[in-house]
Protein backbone atom coordinates (compact mmCIF):
# COMPACT_ATOMS: atom_id res chain seq x y z
CA UNK A 1 0.00 0.00 0.00
CA UNK A 2 1.54 3.35 -0.97
CA UNK A 3 -0.89 5.66 -0.21
CA UNK A 4 -0.02 7.99 2.65
CA UNK A 5 -2.31 6.83 5.84
CA UNK A 6 -2.24 10.11 8.13
CA UNK A 7 -2.73 9.59 11.93
CA UNK A 8 -6.04 10.78 13.41
CA UNK A 9 -6.92 10.78 16.76
CA UNK A 10 -10.37 11.55 19.01
CA UNK A 11 -9.87 13.16 22.25
CA UNK A 12 -11.74 16.21 24.44
CA UNK A 13 -10.12 18.36 21.78
CA UNK A 14 -10.96 16.91 18.62
CA UNK A 15 -14.15 14.48 19.40
CA UNK A 16 -15.85 12.05 17.49
CA UNK A 17 -18.76 10.33 19.16
CA UNK A 18 -19.42 7.78 16.53
CA UNK A 19 -15.48 6.28 16.41
CA UNK A 20 -15.56 6.23 20.10
CA UNK A 21 -18.62 4.86 20.77
CA UNK A 22 -18.32 2.39 17.76
CA UNK A 23 -14.91 1.05 19.56
CA UNK A 24 -16.83 1.06 23.02
CA UNK A 25 -19.34 -1.46 21.26
CA UNK A 26 -16.30 -3.63 19.56
CA UNK A 27 -14.81 -3.72 23.06
CA UNK A 28 -17.89 -4.43 25.04
CA UNK A 29 -18.99 -7.45 22.49
CA UNK A 30 -15.40 -8.80 22.58
CA UNK A 31 -15.32 -9.06 26.49
CA UNK A 32 -18.20 -11.19 26.06
CA UNK A 33 -16.21 -13.47 23.76
CA UNK A 34 -13.46 -13.94 26.02
CA UNK A 35 -15.19 -14.03 29.74
CA UNK A 36 -15.13 -18.03 29.27
CA UNK A 37 -11.16 -18.05 28.60
CA UNK A 38 -9.79 -15.25 29.77
CA UNK A 39 -11.39 -13.13 32.47
CA UNK A 40 -8.63 -11.23 33.37
CA UNK A 41 -8.55 -9.99 29.59
CA UNK A 42 -12.21 -9.66 29.10
CA UNK A 43 -12.77 -7.25 32.10
CA UNK A 44 -9.88 -5.29 30.56
CA UNK A 45 -12.02 -4.84 27.70
CA UNK A 46 -14.86 -3.99 29.46
CA UNK A 47 -13.49 -1.26 31.55
CA UNK A 48 -11.81 0.25 28.45
CA UNK A 49 -15.38 -0.14 26.52
CA UNK A 50 -17.17 1.51 29.41
CA UNK A 51 -14.52 4.46 29.42
CA UNK A 52 -14.84 5.09 26.29
CA UNK A 53 -18.69 5.26 26.04
CA UNK A 54 -18.84 7.72 28.50
CA UNK A 55 -16.09 9.78 26.70
CA UNK A 56 -18.26 8.98 23.14
CA UNK A 57 -21.86 11.03 25.89
CA UNK A 58 -19.78 13.14 27.05
CA UNK A 59 -18.11 15.11 24.06
CA UNK A 60 -20.90 14.67 21.43
CA UNK A 61 -19.24 15.86 18.13
CA UNK A 62 -19.44 13.87 15.14
CA UNK A 63 -15.92 12.61 13.98
CA UNK A 64 -15.99 14.27 10.68
CA UNK A 65 -17.06 17.71 12.01
CA UNK A 66 -14.48 17.56 14.99
CA UNK A 67 -11.74 16.12 12.04
CA UNK A 68 -13.01 17.69 9.07
CA UNK A 69 -10.02 16.13 6.88
CA UNK A 70 -11.52 12.59 7.37
CA UNK A 71 -14.78 13.84 5.88
CA UNK A 72 -14.30 12.51 2.52
CA UNK A 73 -13.66 8.68 4.05
CA UNK A 74 -16.05 8.81 6.99
CA UNK A 75 -18.97 11.05 6.45
CA UNK A 76 -21.03 9.81 9.04
CA UNK A 77 -25.09 11.11 8.70
CA UNK A 78 -24.81 10.98 12.64
CA UNK A 79 -23.46 9.43 15.82
CA UNK A 80 -26.78 9.04 17.96
CA UNK A 81 -27.09 5.44 16.49
CA UNK A 82 -23.10 4.68 17.69
CA UNK A 83 -23.95 5.59 21.23
CA UNK A 84 -27.38 3.16 21.17
CA UNK A 85 -25.36 0.47 19.80
CA UNK A 86 -22.45 0.86 22.17
CA UNK A 87 -25.18 1.27 25.35
CA UNK A 88 -26.63 -2.02 23.91
CA UNK A 89 -23.36 -3.70 23.92
CA UNK A 90 -22.42 -2.63 26.86
CA UNK A 91 -25.86 -4.23 28.33
CA UNK A 92 -25.25 -7.42 27.03
CA UNK A 93 -22.06 -7.50 28.67
CA UNK A 94 -22.60 -5.68 32.00
CA UNK A 95 -26.17 -6.64 32.82
CA UNK A 96 -26.25 -2.77 34.50
CA UNK A 97 -29.91 -1.55 34.07
CA UNK A 98 -28.49 2.31 33.19
CA UNK A 99 -27.50 0.86 29.26
CA UNK A 100 -30.96 -0.45 28.54
CA UNK A 101 -32.71 2.61 29.97
CA UNK A 102 -29.87 4.93 28.28
CA UNK A 103 -31.57 2.92 24.95
CA UNK A 104 -35.30 2.63 25.64
CA UNK A 105 -35.78 6.42 28.01
CA UNK A 106 -32.97 8.43 28.17
CA UNK A 107 -32.39 9.74 24.98
CA UNK A 108 -34.39 11.66 22.42
CA UNK A 109 -32.83 9.99 19.72
CA UNK A 110 -33.84 6.33 20.72
CA UNK A 111 -36.71 6.57 18.57
CA UNK A 112 -35.40 8.05 15.70
CA UNK A 113 -35.37 5.59 12.68
CA UNK A 114 -36.86 2.01 12.89
CA UNK A 115 -35.33 1.06 9.60
CA UNK A 116 -35.35 -2.57 9.26
CA UNK A 117 -31.50 -2.96 7.90
CA UNK A 118 -28.26 -2.80 9.44
CA UNK A 119 -25.42 -0.24 8.01
CA UNK A 120 -22.15 1.25 8.93
CA UNK A 121 -24.14 4.36 9.23
CA UNK A 122 -27.52 2.71 10.86
CA UNK A 123 -27.61 0.51 13.72
CA UNK A 124 -31.27 1.62 14.85
CA UNK A 125 -32.15 -1.90 13.22
CA UNK A 126 -29.57 -3.58 15.65
CA UNK A 127 -30.89 -1.41 19.26
CA UNK A 128 -34.38 -2.20 18.84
Amino acid sequence: MTEKRPLTQVNSSYPGTEVAAETAAALASASLVFKEINLTYSQILLEHAQQLFIFADTYKVSYSVSIPQVGKYYNSSGYEDELLWASSWLYHATKDPLYLTYVTEKNEFGSLGSGSWFSWDDKHAATQ
